[in-house]
């Protein structure tokens, strides 16, 4: 069950100032049965932007964003609480409508996001998952 933030990892060297204020409150402790539930709802959410995109939304990078989550998450692999609690920062990143930029609005709405998940990825030694903007 998720509880508290994360308060051992310093967010400082991630990303600007208001990305870290809205993410810290995000990470959240999490467990591994969680994962489930959090890859289910970055679907869910992909599944509202590609009905409500408009001719500016970037679902490319959107949909980049949703299959980089849902591999970490279901990947398998073991990560500290620490960075159960990063990688679910990232998704609730993703699903919020109030971040930096407006998703669906802005041609650059995802680019945030992207910023947000790549720097996590750096973060818990997962590169390979990182994802371009399309933009």
């Amino acid at each position: 069950m998720a509880t508290g933030g994360i308060r051992s990892v310093d967010l400082e060297d991630l990303f600007n100032p208001d990305e870290q204020r809205r993410f810290r409150r995000l990470c959240l402790e999490t467990d591994y049965e969680e994962f489930a539930e959090l890859s289910e709802g970055v679907e869910l959410h992909l599944e509202q932007i590609r009905e409500q995109a408009s001719a500016t939304t970037d679902v490319d990078t959107a949909e980049m964003i949703a299959k980089a989550l849902s591999e970490v998450l279901c990947s398998g692999l073991t990560f500290t609480a620490d960075e159960r609690a990063l990688l679910r920062g990232a998704v609730e990143y993703f699903v919020l409508a109030d971040d930096a930029d407006s998703d669906l609005d802005d041609p650059l709405g995802f680019d945030d996001d992207a910023r947000v998940l790549n720097s996590v990825l750096d973060r818990i030694q997962l590169p390979e998952f990182k994802v371009s903007p399309a933009s």
